[in-house]
Order: C-alpha cells, then sequence, then structure tokens
C-alpha cells in the first residue's frame, strides 16, 4: 500500500464507491452500512461518495442521458479520475452516469454493479462490460440455458462475480421469538412490487384476501389491472418490514429471469414462506423445495401457495429455512464484505 491519503484511515483495501444516491430510498443505510465496515473491519477501508447528491442530480442518471450530458458530467469525470488514484478498487454502484470510455480509464481496479434484469441488459449492462475489470452482477440467470456471467463473458466481460442485493437489518430486523411470531401472521399472501401483466392477475383472481400494491403505476396499468381483478392497487407507503411479518406467503414474481430483485431476501428475512419464479437461477441462492418454493407457470404458483397455506407444518419448514439461510447468509454487510474480499 502507499503512504496515508486524507480520507482513508491508512491500512486494508481502500475502495471508493461510487454511489448513484438519487432517488435511491435507502441511500443512508448503505452509506452507515460503508461507514460501519471501514469502522470494524481492518482489512477493508470504505470511501463512500454520492456523487449523484454532490453534483444535485434530479435522478440516476441514464446511459442516454450521461451520452447526451457529457459537457455537464465532464467535471464530475475529472473529480471522479482524481478520488480513484487513491484507490484500490472503484465500485461503482447502478448507474448510466459514467461512461464507458470515462470508466475505462479509471486506474486500479474498477468494478461496475449490475442489478438490472435481462431485459434491460441492452442499456444497463452490456455497454460496460468491457469498461471495467469486474462486473458484480444480482442476478444469477440470463435465459433458461444460460446464466449472466456467460452471457457478460460471452460479450467482453474479463470477470464477473455474483453480488446479491441482500436485506437492510435496519428496515428488516431479525426476529425475537420465530415461533411466537409465526403464529401471529394474519396476512395469508402478499405481492409487493411492480404489477406483471399476465403473471400477476391470476393469482389476484384466485387469492381474493391477497395484499397487493405497486411504488409506481400509471392510470392506464391501474384501469388494466382493475379491469382483469376488480382490484385497484396503490403504492404501500408504510413500513414495509412490519407488513412481512404478519405475512404468512409472499409471492416474488420477475420481468423474465434472474432471480435478483430485493424481495427474494427480504421475503424470507422476515420469515415469509417465499413462492417464487426464476426456477432456472434461484437453486444458487437458495434450497428450492426447502428454503423457497418454486414455480414456472401461474396454475403452478397457485398449487404451491394452496398447499402452504393449508399445510401449517409445510409453511412454517419453508418459512424457517428461507429464514435461517436469509439472515445467515444474505445480510446486506455481510454480502457487501464477502464481495469486496473475493477482488
Amino acid at each position: 500500500m502507499v503512504g496515508v491519503v486524507a480520507g482513508w484511515k491508512g491500512n486494508g483495501l481502500r475502495v471508493l464507491y461510487v454511489y448513484a444516491g438519487a432517488g435511491s430510498p435507502v441511500l443512508q443505510y448503505e452509506r452507515q452500512l460503508a461507514a460501519e465496515i471501514t469502522s470494524s473491519q481492518p482489512d477493508i477501508d470504505i470511501d463512500f461518495w454520492d456523487w449523484t447528491g454532490d453534483m444535485r442530480l434530479p435522478a440516476n442518471p441514464t446511459f442516454a442521458w450521461a451520452k447526451a450530458n457529457t459537457d455537464t458530467l465532464r467535471p464530475f469525470y475529472k473529480r471522479l479520475k482524481q478520488r480513484a488514484s487513491n484507490a484500490d478498487v472503484t465500485l461503482i454502484s447502478q448507474t448510466g452516469g459514467i461512461l464507458p470510455d470515462e470508466m475505462s480509464e479509471l486506474p486500479g481496479t474498477v468494478v461496475y454493479n449490475t442489478a438490472d434484469d435481462p431485459d434491460s441488459s441492452d442499456t444497463c449492462s452490456f455497454p460496460f462490460l468491457k469498461a471495467a475489470d469486474v462486473i458484480a452482477h444480482a442476478g444469477v440467470n440470463f435465459d433458461a440455458g444460460r446464466t449472466i456471467a456467460e452471457v457478460f463473458i460471452e460479450r467482453g466481460a474479463k470477470r464477473c462475480v455474483h453480488f446479491p442485493i441482500g436485506f437492510y437489518d435496519e428496515l428488516f430486523p431479525r426476529i425475537e421469538d420465530f415461533d411466537a411470531q409465526f403464529d401471529k401472521r394474519d396476512v395469508e399472501l402478499v405481492y409487493i412490487g411492480h404489477l406483471k401483466r399476465g403473471k400477476l392477475e391470476p393469482l389476484m383472481r384466485h387469492f381474493r384476501k391477497m395484499v397487493v400494491h405497486s411504488r409506481s403505476l400509471g392510470l392506464k396499468h391501474k384501469l388494466y389491472i382493475f379491469a382483469k381483478t376488480a382490484k385497484w392497487v396503490t403504492p404501500y407507503r408504510k413500513d414495509l418490514g412490519a407488513l412481512y411479518r404478519r405475512s404468512q406467503v409472499g409471492v416474488n414474481l420477475h420481468f423474465s429471469y434472474g432471480p435478483s430483485n430485493a424481495r427474494c431476501y427480504q421475503l424470507p428475512a422476515c420469515g415469509v414462506a417465499q413462492v417464487a419464479d426464476c426456477s432456472e437461477g434461484m437453486g444458487q441462492i437458495y434450497e428450492k423445495g426447502k428454503e423457497v418454493i418454486v414455480y414456472s407457470k401461474p396454475a403452478e404458483a397457485i398449487e404451491c401457495i394452496e398447499k402452504l397455506l393449508a399445510d401449517t407444518r409445510f409453511r412454517y419448514n419453508v418459512a424457517k429455512d428461507g429464514y435461517v439461510r436469509a439472515r445467515g447468509d444474505y445480510n446486506r454487510r455481510d454480502v457487501l464484505v464477502r464481495m469486496l474480499r473475493s477482488l
């Protein structure tokens, strides 16, 4: 290591964490996490930089926006290179704002973190594969027969590492008495997330007590869902962790393949028996049939959910095994430390 530089504690792997915090609901938790890791881990030293906050950007830049606004970003690129010159690793969170040409000129080891579903790889992942030294991806499978890592390597990525999204303890705290909590769960079925057309409506029609909320929906989409299910879906603005701790079974849906979303970790971390799609890649994260129940079609999902709701012992085992696995392997702190040490 080189001599001590202002802003670093002077030992361990120096990581410049370039985070796109604009519009991020978890910015404060990721910032706190970086500080906690730096103070507690002697081999890791993280300099956390919310660059979009510094630039007062209202949203995380897309790849198209960055290409059209290079003049606006030029001062940032200059500062980025200066700060990266003191780092062993520059970890870039999900953003289109750092163009490939700029990324490839950064010193040290450059890690680009992408959490996109394969549907958005053309803009969120593919342009940056050759520019970074390591691609840290959240998902597992790109399609039915290929993993995301295989596709990225074929397209020019130098190295890929799996970097699950995980969950934050502050938002989804540990359950003190799992059995007592299990007996108090009064929400049979829950889904919080984007309403994937053709995938969720059959479940909503079959399970009339199903609790469903979505973060953002256009009026046409709301009307479509209402016409198909007779349910008007609104955003959920309360404590998501509290809702999950009341829930018996939780559905997890993706646009196509993955699995790469936060529900994959939040549901079991709250003791919810998870019923999920993406059967091709889910086995790399949980033990299928034990820690998670997987399905391929809505009819299969309905069958799995009915079985879980009818068989308390079966539901308990899936919920408890998933809970133990999630708490042991997918706490966000441990996931980030494990990924950095793998470098």
